[in-house]
């Protein structure tokens, strides 16, 4: 059967729009991939034909993203040059039994030259609140034919599934945007810095940093969830939801009641968290803390000496319900300076609490929030920590 296309009135600004929409869902670079290649493969054994297609149309480019054929194209072809770029108007899919017969596509070079396609069968590609159609999952033959309304479902429903492949990209972003939404916001503290970083393994951190200011007290938190990915990540947000509501309490309060809440849920995961919470006195520079088998906190004095807290407790989800925990003091002096990182930080380096006086002397050489932490990310670009890394400063000037 012959499939007519129903042509739309589509606005110019489909093409900005298109490519907007490539760039946010950031799968043109990078090669093929598995995912998509799947599709392809499916799509060129159930029809039985010599290629079959996944391209992403940008303003006057189609980018070839995954191709099954014996001759290989692209990976990018003049827009104008494509079946899927004389059809982006089109509402449905499209289905050409023989294109050397038909006018609208009998000039283009793949079908008057080689692989001198007759047969065409496409499904538009869309994503994006406003279904924006980006591409299409294509089939072609050199032998033309049609396609059953039986066949014609299967092709759209590989589409649908390449859809929602291309959609996991945008959800991924969306993602990485409420996470940086979670971030703590900066804090104009008179007398002192504070300020951090963190850089997921994944798409999603297992570690959480917070600050926040209650009149004269600063509270400072850096925990880390056992594992990666988004198992951890909802169990740290459960951490950050508990211990916001307790934002005024001491640390020993806080931890207490953080921990009669979320246990029970470390307990269902079988995991467990490492967390350090401090509450400063800005005026006097003294903080308390608890520290729940966290152990990473690097105090270096004023007078060039250095000192590392150590945990005396289990962490959160392992300590005994109801015991008691060591609650510390520190005095942060004039110049001193807290750095409080989670466990990625040791693999910069060597693995070892070594690795924290090398941060500390990273910090002395170039004491400032900005150059810091520039050059904590250059060291994670060059040495891959392999987990979620975090770093939280608070100096006193």
């Amino acid at each position: 059967m012959h499939h007519e296309p129903v042509v739309t009135d589509r606005p110019a600004t489909d093409a900005v729009r298109r490519a907007a929409l490539l760039a946010a869902l950031d799968v043109v670079e990078g090669g093929p991939e598995e995912r998509f290649e799947r599709i392809t493969r499916i799509a060129r054994e159930a029809f039985g034909v010599t290629g079959s297609f996944l391209n992403l149309a940008g303003e006057s480019e189609v980018f070839i993203k995954s191709q099954q054929s014996d001759t290989v194209f692209g990976p990018t072809i003049p827009l104008h040059d494509t079946f899927c770029g004389r059809t982006l108007a089109v509402d449905g899919p499209v289905v050409v039994p023989d294109a050397r017969a038909d006018v609208r596509y009998s000039d283009m070079p793949m079908v008057v030259d080689d692989p001198n396609v007759r047969f065409y069968a496409g499904v538009p590609l869309r994503v994006g609140d406003d279904d924006v159609k980006v591409g299409t999952l294509c089939l072609i033959d050199p032998a033309p034919r049609t396609l059953d309304d039986d066949d014609l479902a299967l092709l759209q429903e590989l589409g649908v599934w390449a859809e929602r492949e291309l959609a996991a990209g945008a959800d991924e972003d969306r993602l990485r945007s409420v996470l940086a939404g979670l971030e703590p916001a900066g804090v104009d503290l008179p007398g002192y810095r504070v300020g951090g970083m963190s850089k997921p393994h994944g798409v999603v951190s297992g570690d959480f940093h917070d600050w926040h200011v209650d009149g004269a007290s600063l509270s400072v938190t850096v925990a880390d969830v056992m594992g990666k990915g988004m198992s951890a990540g909802l169990l740290a947000a459960t951490i950050r939801g508990a211990l916001l509501a307790r934002g005024t309490s001491s640390s020993r309060d806080a931890v207490a009641a953080l921990e009669a809440q979320v246990a029970p849920d470390f307990g269902r995961a079988e995991s467990f968290a490492t967390l350090f919470h401090g509450r400063l006195t800005t005026s006097t520079g003294r903080m308390e803390f608890t520290d729940a088998g966290h152990g990473l906190v690097l105090h270096l004095h004023a007078d060039g000496t250095e000192t590392v807290l150590r945990s005396y407790d289990l962490p959160i989800g392992l300590h005994p319900v109801g015991a008691a925990r060591v609650t510390g003091t520190l005095e942060l002096e004039r110049g001193d300076v807290l750095i409080v990182v989670s466990d990625g930080a040791l693999e910069l380096w060597d693995s070892t609490l070594a690795s924290l006086g090398a941060l500390g002397a990273m910090w002395r050489d170039a004491p400032e929030l900005d150059v810091f932490f520039g050059r904590v990310r250059a060291r994670a670009a060059t040495h891959d920590p392999g987990d979620d890394l975090t770093v939280v400063v608070v100096a006193r000037d």
